[in-house]
């Protein structure tokens, strides 16, 4: 084979095909082939899934964790697909379809009264716990799915309790649509961590991607299992293996998340070692011990006695001071950015910091209000965990 000069070469991405180009004329350019026509259309198939379900420029345009996190959702996701086939059916029977006798009126102001308590759901939610979405990203991740199981299970029995359709449906309305703000907040709040290109639109459309393609294949194997099984202890001890599988995967794919980012627990695992040991433990370290069940996991007030408040108004903080004493605090950060002031009765440290702080001024903060809680507390005799 005769040696052909090449001018150049691309790639997308550090796995992409390698595309050469050379002399193919007198003076002209064209891509070099030195593979067989089988394995050229091979790869020419396997880069077109790449473009239409992966990020433009996959794996060096997304975070490290991006795939094994996209493996357990898209997994997990396929559960999710197949068990909402069997409550729909259950839904839809035990509202009347399929039912001679049953009211189209009676059905349909079940179904509006339904959705209405949705909508109410969402709204005091966000209200509720809109703010701990971010900080607490993986546990509510997990805490949605778990609750979305939940209310899945309930909605199975609504053909056994016909009489209270309306009751049932309305709270697993009201639990969906917690499962829908938390999902979907959180699921914002990975793809913001998993978009270091200033990509976060194009990841988020190729997740929708992903998952429409993964509804597809499971709802078109949901139709021949809703025929094969129907009311009978198959059924139940498959869609209880689809639950146990569904949870198993979101657990994985929560774990699998290495976040660069503090929050509390975070903070104290970092804080524990640093105190302990004097070290700094890496982000990959920090989140394999990150607890992601809520209720669960240490907390920074475990290692300094007090809990760290960032960002709340100081108006309950300073009825326990004078005059006096806030005019000493202020001289004694007057050359800091930022302000810290102690609640003993509550056991509680106030970070107040001046406009337009940076990252590493937050952090200093936070650990200057941690230092002096334990300082305070180790002068008050109390007993502190790990440290």
């Amino acid at each position: 084979m005769p040696q052909i000069e090449v001018a150049l070469s691309e790639q997308c991405g550090s796995t992409g095909n390698v595309i050469a180009y050379g002399r193919g004329g007198p003076n002209e350019i064209a891509p070099i082939f030195q593979s067989t026509p089988f394995f050229a259309a091979l790869r020419r198939l396997g880069g077109f899934f790449r473009e239409l379900l992966l990020p433009h420029g996959y794996p060096d345009s997304v975070s490290p964790d991006y795939l094994q996190y996209q493996i357990w959702d898209t997994a997990q996701a396929f559960c999710s697909t197949i068990t909402g086939a069997f409550t729909t059916r259950a839904v839809l029977k035990g509202v009347g379809v399929g039912d001679a006798k049953a009211n189209a009126l009676s059905a349909a102001i079940t179904w509006i009264v339904k959705d209405g308590t949705g909508m109410i759901g969402r709204i005091t939610f966000a209200w509720w716990k809109g703010n701990k979405l971010d900080s607490e990203c993986k546990k509510w991740r997990l805490f949605a799915d778990i609750l979305n199981d939940l209310a899945m299970v309930t909605e199975l029995f609504v053909p056994q309790f016909q009489a209270n359709s309306m009751q049932i449906l309305c709270t697993t309305s009201a639990m969906k649509s917690i499962v829908g703000v938390a999902g979907g907040a959180t699921r914002a709040s990975i793809t913001h961590h998993q978009a270091i290109r200033d990509n976060m639109a194009e990841i988020s459309a190729k997740d929708g991607s992903q998952e429409t393609m993964v509804n597809l294949v499971a709802s078109a194997l949901s139709i021949y299992l809703l025929q094969m099984l129907n009311g009978n202890v198959a059924e139940w001890s498959f869609i209880a293996t689809l639950i146990i599988l569904h949870i198993t995967f979101n657990y994985l794919a929560v774990k699998s998340l290495i976040f660069d980012t503090f929050n509390d627990q975070r903070m104290a695992l970092v804080l524990k070692t640093y105190f302990n040991v004097g070290t700094v433990l890496n982000p990959v370290k920090v989140n394999k011990n990150e607890a992601v069940i809520l209720g669960f996991g240490v907390k920074v007030k475990n290692y300094c006695g007090f809990k760290i408040i960032v960002g709340e108004s100081l108006q309950s903080v300073l009825k326990r001071y004078t005059w006096a004493d806030v005019t000493q605090v202020l001289c004694v950060y007057r050359d800091k950015n930022y302000l810290l002031l102690v609640d003993l009765e509550k056991r509680k440290v106030y970070v107040s910091m001046l406009k337009g702080e940076t990252v590493e001024q937050l952090v200093a903060a936070y650990f200057h209000a941690v230092c002096l809680a334990v300082a305070t507390s180790i002068y008050n005799g109390v007993n502190l965990d790990g440290v």
